[in-house]
């Protein structure tokens, strides 16, 4: 009997571990999709085999169950040694390296094209109208538009022809302020207007204020090219004493630029019928026509260059820049009956004025001018002549 119950222990155990063999390949088949269903039929094994035998069965059952699992994790997790999986790792670094070199290339040629696109601009501004236009330097803007007294004193004449002209019989001319005209006539790509600008800029600052002068050169292709001066378009100035009206005609590219009002074409159709550049009318008393101040003094330089060499006495370019400004200003003083005095009453303006002409004006009150009553050298309205007789 005894060996009876060891045959048939022995074959209990054998079913039980058919049995969990069975469930351990359900459990495999319930972690793939397709065996979801075969888990429960599987457990429900398993809990039968487990009743049906205590002991070593159970143990068998347990033991081939914790075999199971261990094969199912393992089938779960990727095969092989560590080492295997390295290469995996190392491919994922070289691609974070990847797309760092080229978020480092990509900056490099945001930066190259930056500096490229930068030359360009610079290189479209140096032949454009607009580009040569800029603020001027605050030192270059201080030095002319308070040169020092005893320098202008010192300079007087510079020896410099008399750029003005008497301008007879026509009615003072008035600005919108009520006060003596300067009318200025213009443009920016003309060289002798370049040069000439430095002047009135000394002798507009003797009787009012620029709070905004920027800087510009003449033409690059007209005769004294690129030279340095300011323009008038885009200025600010105020006095007590003048109505200073300026006007830029054209651009460096000879492209229009401020255009004259009805009033305005026809003083200069009447005063300047050429109309060439630089025309300059002092409250219709003095007038200037062309060229004033010699641009090829200024050639080569900057205006850094001219306003240090106006402070000098003793060159060139201060003698004929501030002899001329000097010139002007005694006109000024006479359409603003010599005021302001401490400018005006100077003895070395006072003996200038003695050099200008003096004409009977029809009106020396302060009335505005009739521009539409001026007949004598003026133009039908309308007139588009070409200016072949420009001062430039």
């Amino acid at each position: 009997m005894a060996k009876k119950r060891k045959k048939n222990s022995g074959g209990g155990s054998s079913a039980v571990q058919r049995r969990a063999q069975i469930q351990a390949q359900a459990q495999l088949q319930s972690r793939s999709p397709s065996g979801a269903g075969g888990t429960t039929a599987g457990g429900a094994k398993s809990g039968s085999a487990s009743q049906s035998s205590p002991g070593a069965s159970s143990k068998s059952v347990s033991t081939t169950s914790v075999r199971s699992t261990t094969r199912s994790d393992s089938a779960s997790r990727p095969s092989g040694p560590a080492s295997v999986h390295q290469p995996q790792r190392r491919y994922t670094r070289r691609r974070v390296s990847g797309r760092t070199r080229w978020l480092v290339v990509a900056g490099a040629l945001i930066v190259v094209l930056a500096i490229v696109g930068g030359f360009i601009l610079l290189s479209q501004q140096h032949s454009s109208s607009g580009a040569r236009r800029g603020t001027t330097d605050p030192e270059v803007l201080k030095t002319v538009t308070s040169v020092d007294t005893a320098l202008l004193a010192q300079i007087g004449t510079g020896g410099q022809k008399n750029p003005l002209k008497a301008v007879s019989n026509r009615d003072r001319l008035v600005g919108p302020n009520g006060k003596p005209e300067v009318f200025y006539w213009g443009a920016e790509f003309c060289p002798y207007c370049a040069a000439e600008r430095w002047s009135l800029v000394i002798a507009l600052s003797r009787f009012g204020h620029f709070s905004a002068l920027p800087e510009t050169t003449s033409s690059s292709t007209d005769v004294y090219p690129d030279t340095a001066t300011f323009t008038f378009y885009g200025s600010s100035y105020t006095s007590s004493y003048i109505d200073f009206v300026p006007l830029e005609v054209e651009d460096r590219d000879q492209q229009p630029l401020q255009t004259p009002s009805q009033e305005q074409q026809q003083l200069v159709n009447a005063l300047n019928p050429s109309g060439g550049f630089p025309f300059l009318d002092i409250a219709n008393i003095y007038m200037s026509e062309g060229q004033t101040v010699d641009p090829g003094l200024l050639s080569g330089l900057s205006q850094k260059d001219i306003a240090i060499q106006i402070t000098n006495s003793s060159t060139s370019i201060s003698k004929s820049i501030v002899g001329v400004a000097n010139y002007l200003t005694a006109g000024i003083c006479v359409a603003t009956n010599d005021q302001p005095a401490s400018v005006c009453k100077a003895s070395f303006i006072q003996e200038i004025e003695k050099q200008l002409p003096r004409v009977a004006l029809a009106q020396i009150g302060p009335v505005a001018l009739q521009l539409t009553a001026l007949s004598e050298g003026a133009l039908p309205n309308g007139d588009s002549r070409p200016r072949s007789s420009r001062a430039d």
